[in-house]
């Protein structure tokens, strides 16, 4: 049922409830929470709420609910508190002018259980604190306020009126002057078009009219219409006006807003043709010095450029001839004003001169950066020449790496080892030409030497980022490879490849070539270690950009490289025994080898006086002496013997003059003979050449 109670009296509702089991009682209010000033009495059988002094705000639809296991039951009490009204909805405003100013409100929510009478209308003057009454008996929701001083704020507030009396009222929060419409903004200028939208901007007016301006509205119409429409409004000094059609003709105009409403249009100078603008690209490199970048190897580096154009330019980036693309080293990022390349874990054959073209409609631009990765400096250039031997002493000579890993060489370090030993013993550190005289070597010991920017003797290369791998004497540690082109080119010449490598139980690839491309489908990779393995994979380059790379390779060991050269001829050739059927030759090794194993030794034969030579035996490289058997005995001949390699035989070493193949003559003999008396007398026996002296002398039973 419903429930009338007068405003400041209470409100008690009572229920009596049963059920088994005994149900849950819950109050609710439903409209709104119900009020903490509530007191709520339940048993098991009955519950009473009761709200003391009781306003209007107390009035709604109460809810009692019981509830088990069973089942639950509602009831709703109607409770009307009689009351003065709540205040009406809120206040707004229009057609201020200098003098007035109309007013508009919503009625009360609540109406204190009885109809609205009228209402009451005041202001006050922003700079008082007294309300003065301006109606008392407005029986309509709006109200014109007249009678205003120009220029003064004015606060306004409405109350409704029942017949218990005049509810609470609702105040602007905001006074308002009295004023007039504001002058028209300034200078309405086009900015910008694209081929769908048109940037417009003007200057605040010279007067707001007496009010600060709120906001303004923007009007279009298309060239030739009468009739214009909004196109927006803003609070800023700019806006954008989007949705336009392309190639079509419109104008424009702006107005300024305030309490009093809109002022007069400020129209733009012309009409404008929505369309893009046609404006060369350009991009501002004023913020990479000398427009290089520098980093180490391992790092990342980033090319950050703003760029402008209209339209928007297409953006294209190169290294060199190779054009590049996103992979997971490479990130290109471009918007409308702005291009960054990104390369991560860089390598030295990221090095180059990168390229940034930029092409629309208007022209075409290309822009240069130079970047320079900074590794450690690729191996001395072999081989390793010695010269001047002594002693105790040689002069090492060397050329620079063909590869300074982008910075000076600032040292050579040059080591030595010697033969039979695996310790490396430094030599000099600081080395700063490509030479250095090697002293207090042991006499009659072999060495291996190297050289390396800090490095059998052996020479490393220095530079700011580090050590160079070493080169050893006159040999390489390399692997030559081979590939065959592309089955599809993708419409385009192949211009080149990359190729990449990495050692074995590393997931790591880098490349081994310093420049961007390799022109040929071959590359000799320099500077392995003969105890590692390396697998290789190889991509294939077009102007539309960088295949796939192949399935890398079986994993290979380096194998020493062989010089294409054959040895030195062999030294110090002599006839160290003759017979009458046989000569016997001895000799050296070559001082050089040609840089591959020798294999053997060649001995030819000649008849004295003749010019024809016959190649008479060849013997294993570990053998320096041979004897000629079934020669005639009384003729002369000549000899000469060769050393050979995989690549050939050497020049070859003679005997000087022709040697006669006969019996040695001995200067010595000893005569072995039983006598029995004392032996003192002495025989001379004669040669052609020379005396020989016989001695006798006892000899004991055992020489018998």
């Amino acid at each position: 049922g419903t429930h009338i109670v007068r405003a400041g009296a209470s409100i008690r509702l009572f229920i009596a409830f049963s059920g088994r089991p005994v149900p849950t009682a819950v109050w609710s209010k439903a409209d709104a929470n119900l009020t903490l000033r509530a007191d709520i009495q339940t048993t098991d059988s009955f519950s009473t709420l009761t709200v003391e002094e009781c306003n209007r705000n107390d009035a709604g639809k109460y809810v009692f609910t019981v509830e088990n296991n069973s089942g639950s039951k509602s009831i709703t009490f109607t409770v009307k508190v009689l009351d003065t009204p709540g205040p009406p909805g809120p206040i707004t405003f229009k057609d201020v002018t200098r003098g007035s100013i109309t007013l508009m409100w919503d009625a009360p929510v609540l109406d204190g259980g009885s109809r609205i009478h009228h209402y009451v209308v005041e202001k006050r003057e922003a700079s008082r604190r007294s309300w003065q009454v301006v109606s008392s008996k407005c029986t309509r929701q709006i109200f014109k306020v007249t009678d205003l001083a120009e220029g003064v704020p004015y606060y306004y507030r409405v109350s409704a009126e029942n017949e218990y009396g005049v509810g609470e009222p609702c105040e602007l929060t905001e006074p308002i002057v009295a004023t007039e419409e504001p002058a028209p903004p300034k200078r309405l200028d086009i900015v910008d078009t694209t081929k769908s939208s048109v940037v417009l901007a003007w200057l605040k007016p010279d007067h707001d009219g007496g009010s600060r301006v709120t906001g303004y509205l923007l009007e279009m119409k298309q060239k030739g219409s009468d009739k214009w429409i909004p196109a927006g409004q803003t609070k800023q000094l700019t806006f954008t006006v989007e949705g336009l059609v392309e190639n079509t003709e419109y104008e424009f105009r702006v107005k300024a807003k305030n309490d009093a409403g809109y002022s007069e249009p400020r129209e733009a100078f012309s009409s404008v043709i929505i369309k893009e603008p046609q404006i060369e690209p350009t991009a501002d490199l004023s913020e990479i010095s000398r427009q290089l970048i520098t980093c180490k190897a391992g790092s990342a580096f980033t090319i950050d450029i703003p760029i402008s154009g209209r339209p928007a330019p297409k953006v294209t980036w190169k290294l060199e001839e190779m054009r590049l693309k996103e992979t997971e080293r490479v990130t290109i990022k471009t918007t409308k004003d702005r291009t960054t390349l990104t390369v991560k874990d860089s390598m030295r054959g990221d090095s180059g001169k990168y390229y940034l073209t930029l092409e629309n409609t208007a022209g075409v631009k290309t822009f240069t950066v130079t970047v320079v990765v900074i590794g450690r400096p690729g191996p001395v250039t072999g081989p390793i020449e010695i010269s001047s031997v002594s002693a105790e002493s040689c002069m090492l000579t060397w050329k620079e790496p063909e590869d300074d890993g982008g910075s000076d060489i600032t040292n050579y370090i040059v080591e030595k080892r010697e033969s039979g030993t695996t310790a490396w013993q430094l030599v000099n550190s600081s080395v700063k030409r490509t030479q250095i005289k090697v002293t207090r070597l042991t006499k009659y010991q072999e060495y291996s030497f190297r050289v390396s920017g800090q490095y059998q003797f052996r020479v490393t290369a220095v530079n700011a980022a580090g050590n160079s791998e070493p080169i050893v004497d006159t040999t390489t540690h390399s692997i030559s490879l081979v590939w065959s082109k592309p089955t599809y080119d993708g419409g385009a010449d192949i211009l080149g490849y990359v190729l990449e490598m990495k050692e074995e139980g590393t997931e790591q690839w880098y490349r081994p070539h310093t420049t961007p491309t390799l022109r040929n489908a071959e590359f000799t990779v320099t500077g392995l270690k003969t105890t590692q393995k390396y697998q290789f994979r190889v991509a294939a380059t077009n102007v539309n950009g960088m295949s796939e790379f192949s399935e890398s390779s079986a994993e290979i060991e380096p194998v020493e490289r062989i010089v294409s050269d054959v040895p030195v001829v062999p030294q110090k050739l002599e006839v160290i025994d003759t017979t009458k059927s046989t000569v016997t030759l001895a000799w050296e090794k070559p001082a050089h080898d040609g840089g591959s194993r020798l294999t053997g030794y060649v001995i030819e034969a000649s008849k004295a006086g003749t010019e024809r030579w016959l190649k008479v035996v060849t013997v294993k490289p570990t053998i320096y002496e041979h004897t000629i058997i079934s020669l005639n005995e009384g003729e002369q001949y000549l000899f000469r013997v060769r050393a050979q390699n995989q690549k050939g035989v050497s020049e070859p070493r003679e005997i000087v003059t022709a040697v006669t193949v006969q019996d040695q003559k001995g200067k010595y003999l000893l005569l072995k003979i039983t006598v029995k008396l004392t032996p003192d007398e002495c025989n001379i026996y004669k040669t052609d050449t020379e005396n020989i002296n016989v001695f006798f002398s006892f000899l004991s039973s055992a020489d018998n």
